[in-house]
């Protein structure tokens, strides 16, 4: 037994002295890739959750698991429980899979990876397809998770998505380097450092265009992006969350909403609060805006000072009302029946308690 282990041990030895110059390729490229996935499980998660746990006083975590979970916590109860949640949904242990298969398949990839830039220096250098495609792949995965990990926008989707990238680099690079054997190396590359969106679009276009089909996306206007605040890249995170119309937006969990698109917590509430009184007012929510009524929230606040017993609150949201309702074209009556609709529902109350 010892005898058979020590020749293992010696054939392992052999193999990394006679591979060590790869070896220690393989092992630098690896570790530039996954150092900004440890750094953020490390540090960036906590400050994720930090953010969303101080930006909710006890009561707005209990109104949250009252509204969106159905339970009635007891104030002593709700830290813990709310803790346990975030764990539970979006915990570390999340990563730990994603982690582990975007470290395998880079290790494998580097080592070929390694093996051709060494050759590259060799009085007779050679890229091929392959190395060519894992290379162009690489560099898009690298780049994506260091601006991700520093924007601190990562979820375990989007190292699985690196993950793939990496794993169908050569297949792909070889796919699109058959349209062009004079360029075959460049398209390889080039191909891996387009995101997988991009390339199923390029995919879909050459196919429309060698079997005259006309499949595409869907091209509907975004309704999400018409509110204030929210551009293309902020819909498509949004979008991710599979949220595409702001009904959606406006009854969703606003917690999970920002664990799964790691946007600012205080940011979500406002869309969420805009979604809410846009259902009610459509494309006039804009008009309202000038006179401090941006949403839900402000509208909550609206519908409050006019039963407060403030004299000067209530004199002054008296004096909106008739000149909001006026603004939108509808009666003050109207306007006075949607504000209390709004206010009343559940997650406005939220909304209000997180503000």
């Amino acid at each position: 037994m010892w005898a058979s282990l020590s020749a293992y041990i010696s054939i392992a030895i052999n193999a990394v002295a006679a591979h060590w110059a790869p070896i220690v390729i393989d092992f630098i490229l690896t570790a530039i890739l996954v150092r900004p996935l440890c750094n953020f499980l490390l540090y960036g998660w906590a400050r994720k959750f930090e953010e969303i746990d101080n930006s909710l006083t006890d009561e707005a975590k209990q109104t949250y698991f009252k509204v969106y979970l159905g339970q009635e916590l007891a104030a002593d109860k709700v830290d813990g429980a709310f803790s346990e949640l975030y764990q539970r949904w979006f915990g570390r242990r999340r990563f730990i899979t994603p982690v582990v298969l975007v470290f395998a398949v880079a290790t494998i990839e580097n080592f070929v990876l390694a093996q051709t830039l060494i050759q590259l220096v060799s009085p007779n250098p050679k890229l091929d397809t392959a190395s060519a495609a894992i290379a162009g792949a690489y560099t898009f995965v690298a780049w994506d998770f260091f601006g991700r990990v520093q924007r601190r926008n990562l979820t375990a989707a989007d190292i699985m998505r690196g993950a793939l990238r990496l794993a169908i680099a050569v297949p792909l690079g070889f796919a699109f380097s058959a349209l062009s054997e004079a360029f075959a190396v460049f398209l390889a590359f080039a191909i891996g450092v387009f995101p997988l969106e991009t390339i199923s679009t390029m995919l879909r276009r050459l196919v429309n265009d060698k079997l005259k089909l006309e499949i595409g996306a869907n091209t509907a206007p975004d309704q999400v992006a018409t509110l204030s605040g929210v551009d293309r890249s902020i819909a498509d995170r949004i979008e991710e969350a599979d949220i595409t119309t702001i009904p959606q937006l406006a009854w969703c969990d606003p917690i999970q909403l920002t664990m799964r698109t790691n946007l600012n917590f205080d940011y979500v509430v406002d869309i969420t609060s805009q979604a809410l009184a846009w259902v009610y007012f459509g494309d006039k929510l804009p008009t309202l805006r000038p006179y401090g009524l941006r949403g839900a929230f402000e509208l909550f606040v609206l519908a409050d000072d006019l039963k407060s017993a403030d004299a000067d609150a209530k004199g002054k949201a008296k004096a909106v009302l008739p000149v909001a309702a006026q603004a939108i074209g509808i009666s003050v009556e109207g306007f006075s029946y949607a504000i209390e609709q709004i206010a009343g529902d559940p997650a406005t109350e939220f909304l209000y308690d997180a503000s």
